[in-house]
């Protein structure tokens, strides 16, 4: 009987440390978690800004090349 009372409260210890590292993991998870839609976030205004200085260069680019057009044309004139 002292063997069963014993083991009963092993058997308690054990239940209250598997409950503990479970709501240690499930904190942990949540943390990450929110930390993974933070840098989720982060990175499509990254991707957006990136985007629109990728628009930019390529409007700068065909402005380039039709100021360019025309100096030759100029130059051709002559």
């Amino acid at each position: 009987m002292l063997q069963n009372a014993q083991l009963g409260r092993e058997i308690s210890a054990l239940r209250r440390s598997k409950a503990d590292g479970e709501r240690e993991l499930e904190a942990e998870n949540t943390l990450l978690r929110t930390e993974s839609n933070g840098l989720r976030m982060e990175m499509d205004s990254i991707v957006k800004e990136l985007q629109d200085v990728i628009n930019t260069k390529m409007s700068l680019e065909l402005e380039i090349a039709a100021y360019r057009k025309l100096l030759e044309s100029e130059e051709n004139r002559y």
